[in-house]
C-alpha cells in the first residue's frame, strides 16, 4: 500500500512537473535568500576578530588636538607614569598628519600620512602586496600605501606619489592597518570619503618627521594593555595625568571602541542585520504566500478525487495521504533548490563584502545554522499549505466536492447581486468581471499572490530610490553654488593675512580665497548635555564666502546653523541651545573647553554633520583672525585639477578636496552598500515574475473546463483568449496597486524605523521614483495578462470531448 501510495504521488509530480518546478524555485528563491542575507552577520564577525587580532589593534589612544604636537618621548613618558603603568604591555609613538597625494596618471587625492615608531608592533600594517618597511628604512622618503586607495586608483604595487609641500617619496608596497580598515576623512578630515578618495601611507616615525618637516616631533601614541578591561581605568588616569601637565596638553584619550573602523564594522553589523532580515523576511513572506497560493489551487483541483473517494467510503485519513505525499515531495525539493540558491547568492554577496572593506582576513564558511533553519522553513511551507486544502475538502459532502464548473463557484448570492448590474457590451464582454465576482476566494487569493510579489519589489527598489533620492539632495545643496570650488586645508591655524594666505592668493591659478575655520566639536543639547551628544564638523561663514547653506527654518545669524537631521538627533529646534566641547584655538595654543550656543537656524543638507556659524559669531572656537582653511576658485582661463596642483606645492597646506570630490565620494560610498539591495532586487524581480506568470497560467488551467465549453458553443480561440486576458490583466493591475501601497508602507516603516541605526549620520526619507512604480505596472499587470498568451497553442489544439468529460 506504502508503495502505491508513493508511485501515485510521484504521477502527481509529473503530471504537474512543471507546476512543482515553479513552487519548488519560489521555495527555494525565498529561503535561499534568507540564509544567505543573514548568513553575511556571522562572516563579517569572524573575519572583523581575525583581522583586528592579527595587527594588533591598540586598547587606548591619546590624539592630540588638530595642528598640535610635542616632543618625541613626551607621550610615552606620560603614560609610563601613570599609576596602572604595569598594566602596558606595549606602546608607540606616532606622527598622523592630514596630506595630499598626487600620483602619474593625474590622480590627486587627500590623504593621511601616518608614521610610526620602531618596536612594538601595535596597530601593525598588514604586506598586502610589494614588501614591508624595516629599521634600515627609518628616515627614508619611503611608504607603504593603503591597500584599498591603491587598488581603487589602479596604482601599481610599487611606485612614486608627491606629498603636501612638494615632498616626492617611493612607496615599496601595499598594506593595511586595522585603525584604517575603513577610510572615513580621518582627522579634520571631510566625511564619508570613499577607498578610492581617501588615502593613507604608512612610514616610519623619522620618515614622517623628515618628509613634513617636523623633526623631533609626535601627536599621537598607542597603547596595548595586558588586560583590556582596565582600558576604562587607564584612560582615565592618562586624561588626568594630561590635564596636570605643565604645560598642560589638549588631546583625545581614547578607547579600541572609539575606534572609527572597529565602531562601524562591528556596529554595522547589527545594523545592516536588520535591514538584511526586513528584506530577507519579505522575500521569504512573498515566496511563502505564492507557495500557499499555488499549492492550494493544486490541491483543490483535486477536489472531485476527494469526493469521488469519500462517495466510496474511503476514510479521510487515507485521502489526505496523497496530496500530504505531494506537499513533502515539493517540500523536499524546494529545499534542495533553497540551499543551492544560498549558496549561488552567497557568491556574489562574498565578493561585494570584501570589495567593500578589503579586510586583511576573511572568513567566509558556509553558515550550517541560519542555512538549517531556511531549510526548515522551506520544508515547512510546502506542507502546511496543503493542510489546509486538505481539511477543507474532506469537510464538505462528497456531492459538493464533484461539482464543477460553474456549479462549484461560493458565495452564489453575491454573484447573483452581481448579475442583476447592467453592464456595457455582450455577454463575453461582461464575462472576465463576472468570471471574479463569481469565485470571489480564488479571486483574491489571486490577487493576494501577486501583491505580494510586487510588495517585495517595491520595497527593494524602493530602497535603491531612497538612497539615490537623499544623494541628489545633498549633491543639488552642495553643487547649487559655486560648484567649481575648492577647499584647502592649512597644517596649522594661521593668522587670515599670515604668508600661507598670500601664498595662495599670489598664485596665478586662484581666482579668490575666502579664510574660515573648519573644527570638529562634539554637541549636546543643553537641557541634557549628558544624554545625547553627536560629532560635527563646524565650518564658519566668512562674509566674502562663495557658497553660505542654503536654509530651511531660521536665521544665519545669531548662532549655529545645524542640520534637520542633527537638530532631531539632539531633540532640539530654532532658538534652543546646544552645548559645544571643542578646543578652543587661541595664539598662545589649544585648550578644550565648553560653549553654549543658540540654534539659529537649520539647513536641508541630509548629511548630519555639517554645521555653520556666521563670521563675527565664530570666537567661541577661535580667537579672531586664526583660520585653518581656505576656499578658493580658479581664475580664469585654468581647471580645478590646475589650482590643485598650483596649491599642492605649498609646505603648509595639507590637503586639497573640491566640493564635487566631497558628493562624488558620498555616492561612491553608498554604491557599495546599495551593491547588496540590488542582489536583493534582482531576487525580488526574479520572484515577482515567477509569481506573476505562474499565478496566471495556474488560472488557465483551472479554467480549461470552462473554456472547452465556450469552444463548444461556436467561440474561437481567440475570443477564449481575450476573455482570459482581460481577466488576468484585472487580476494583475489589482493587485500591483495592493503591492505598491504596501511595498511604499513597508518602506516608509524601514526607513523611520531600521535606516536610521544602519546610516545614523545621513536623513533618509523613503522615496518611490516614477521608474520603480512604471517597472512594478509593467511586472505585475503585463507579465500576469500576457500569460495565457503563451496557452493559445494549446487552447487552438483542446481536445474539447476529453475535457469536458465529467468523470476521470
Amino acid at each position: 500500500m506504502r508503495r502505491l501510495w508513493w508511485r501515485w504521488s510521484l504521477r502527481d509530480l509529473r503530471r504537474r512537473w512543471l507546476l512543482v518546478a515553479t513552487i519548488a524555485a519560489i521555495i527555494g528563491v525565498g529561503t535561499g535568500t534568507y540564509a544567505a542575507l543573514l548568513g553575511t552577520s556571522e562572516w563579517r564577525r569572524r573575519s572583523n576578530d581575525a583581522s583586528f587580532a592579527s595587527l594588533q589593534l591598540h586598547d587606548v589612544q591619546i590624539r592630540l588636538a588638530l595642528g598640535t604636537a610635542v616632543a618625541e618621548g613626551t607621550l610615552a613618558g606620560v603614560a609610563q607614569q601613570i599609576p596602572h603603568a604595569t598594566a602596558i604591555a606595549g606602546l608607540r609613538e606616532r606622527l598622523v598628519l592630514p596630506t595630499q597625494f598626487a600620483a602619474p596618471g593625474g590622480l590627486l587625492a587627500s590623504g593621511e600620512l601616518v608614521g610610526s615608531a620602531l618596536g612594538a608592533p601595535i596597530d601593525g600594517v598588514s604586506r598586502h602586496a610589494g614588501r614591508s618597511l624595516t629599521a634600515a628604512d627609518d628616515g627614508l622618503p619611503l611608504l607603504v600605501m593603503e591597500r584599498a586607495f591603491a587598488e581603487g586608483n589602479d596604482l601599481p604595487v610599487t611606485g612614486e606619489v608627491d606629498l603636501s609641500g612638494g615632498v616626492r617619496a617611493t612607496y615599496v608596497g601595499l598594506g593595511q592597518s586595522p585603525e584604517y580598515f575603513i577610510l572615513s576623512g580621518g582627522q579634520g578630515g571631510l566625511p564619508f570619503m570613499s577607498q578610492a578618495s581617501y588615502g593613507v601611507a604608512y612610514t616610519t616615525l623619522h620618515s614622517a618627521q623628515a618628509m613634513t618637516g617636523s623633526p623631533g616631533k609626535v601627536n599621537d601614541l598607542v597603547i596595548r594593555l595586558t588586560d583590556p578591561g582596565l582600558a576604562r581605568t587607564v584612560r582615565a588616569e592618562l586624561e588626568a595625568r594630561l590635564s596636570t601637565d605643565a604645560p598642560a596638553v589638549v588631546a583625545d584619550v581614547t578607547q579600541r571602541r572609539d575606534v572609527g573602523a572597529y565602531r562601524i564594522l562591528y556596529d554595522d553589523i547589527d545594523a545592516d542585520e536588520r535591514l538584511w532580515r526586513v528584506l530577507a523576511l519579505l522575500i521569504l513572506l512573498g515566496a511563502a504566500f505564492a507557495a500557499l497560493n499555488l499549492t492550494v489551487r493544486v490541491i483543490e483541483a483535486m477536489r472531485r478525487e476527494f469526493g469521488i473517494g469519500m462517495a466510496l467510503g474511503v476514510p479521510d485519513r487515507v485521502l489526505a495521504v496523497r496530496p500530504l505525499l505531494f506537499g513533502i515531495e515539493v517540500a523536499l525539493i524546494g529545499v534542495v533548490v533553497g540551499l543551492a540558491v544560498g549558496w549561488a547568492l552567497g557568491l556574489p554577496l562574498r565578493s561585494l563584502f570584501t570589495t567593500m572593506v578589503p579586510l586583511p582576513i576573511w572568513i567566509t564558511p558556509l553558515q550550517a545554522g541560519v542555512f538549517a533553519q531556511a531549510a526548515l522553513i522551506g520544508f515547512l511551507l510546502p506542507f502546511a499549505a496543503v493542510l489546509w486544502p486538505v481539511w477543507r475538502a474532506v469537510r464538505v459532502q462528497p456531492v459538493e466536492a464533484i461539482k464543477v464548473g460553474h456549479l462549484a463557484g461560493r458565495q452564489r448570492p453575491r454573484a447573483g447581486a452581481f448579475g442583476r448590474l447592467h453592464l456595457p457590451g455582450s455577454s463575453w464582454h461582461q464575462m472576465p468581471v463576472r468570471n471574479l465576482v463569481r469565485t470571489p476566494r480564488r479571486t483574491l487569493m489571486t490577487v493576494l499572490g501577486v501583491s505580494a510579489a510586487i510588495t517585495a519589489l517595491v520595497t527593494t527598489f524602493g530602497f535603491l530610490d531612497t538612497f539615490t533620492a537623499t544623494l541628489d539632495a545633498s549633491s543639488d545643496e552642495t553643487l547649487r553654488v559655486a560648484p567649481d570650488r575648492l577647499v584647502v586645508s592649512l597644517r596649522t591655524f594661521e593668522t587670515a593675512d599670515g604668508p600661507t594666505l598670500r601664498s595662495i592668493r599670489a598664485l596665478p591659478h586662484v581666482g579668490s580665497a575666502s579664510a574660515a575655520v573648519l573644527l570638529p566639536v562634539t554637541a549636546a543639547p543643553a537641557s541634557s548635555p549628558d544624554a545625547t551628544s553627536i560629532d560635527l564638523m563646524v565650518q564658519t561663514i566668512p562674509a566674502d564666502a562663495p557658497w553660505v547653506p542654503r536654509l530651511s527654518g531660521g536665521s544665519l545669524k545669531g548662532g549655529i546653523v545645524l542640520s534637520r537631521k542633527a537638530a532631531h538627533d539632539l531633540g532640539v529646534s530654532i532658538g534652543h541651545q546646544v552645548i559645544l566641547r571643542h578646543p578652543r584655538i587661541t595664539p598662545g595654543g589649544l585648550t578644550m573647553t565648553r560653549s553654549t550656543l543658540r540654534v539659529a537656524g537649520l539647513h536641508p543638507d541630509p548629511v548630519r554633520g555639517n554645521a555653520y556659524l556666521p563670521a563675527g559669531e565664530d570666537s567661541v572656537i577661535v580667537s579672531p583672525g586664526l583660520v585653518n582653511v581656505v576656499t578658493v576658485r580658479p581664475a580664469t582661463g585654468y581647471a580645478v585639477d590646475d589650482v590643485r596642483r598650483a596649491v599642492l606645492g605649498l609646505q603648509q597646506v595639507s590637503a586639497v578636496q573640491t566640493a564635487r570630490a566631497v558628493v562624488d565620494a558620498m555616492r561612491s560610498s553608498l554604491d557599495e552598500f546599495l551593491g547588496v539591495l540590488r542582489v536583493a532586487g534582482a531576487v525580488t524581480l526574479l520572484l515577482a515574475l515567477l509569481i506573476a506568470f505562474n499565478t496566471a497560467s495556474i488560472g488557465m488551467d483551472e479554467r480549461s473546463r470552462e473554456h472547452a465549453t465556450m469552444m463548444a458553443f461556436g467561440l474561437s480561440a481567440r475570443t477564449v483568449l481575450a476573455i482570459a486576458t482581460i481577466e488576468a490583466a484585472i487580476i494583475g493591475a489589482m493587485g500591483t496597486l495592493i503591492g505598491i501601497v504596501g511595498g511604499y508602507g513597508v518602506l516608509a516603516w524601514v526607513t523611520r524605523a531600521i535606516t536610521p541605526g544602519v546610516l545614523p549620520e545621513i536623513d533618509v526619507t523613503a522615496a518611490l521614483s516614477a521608474g520603480t512604480v512604471t517597472g512594478a505596472m509593467v511586472l505585475g499587470v503585463a507579465t500576469v495578462a500576457l500569460a495565457p498568451v503563451l496557452t493559445l497553442r494549446r487552447l487552438r489544439h483542446i481536445d474539447i470531448p476529453t475535457t469536458l468529460r465529467l468523470v476521470e
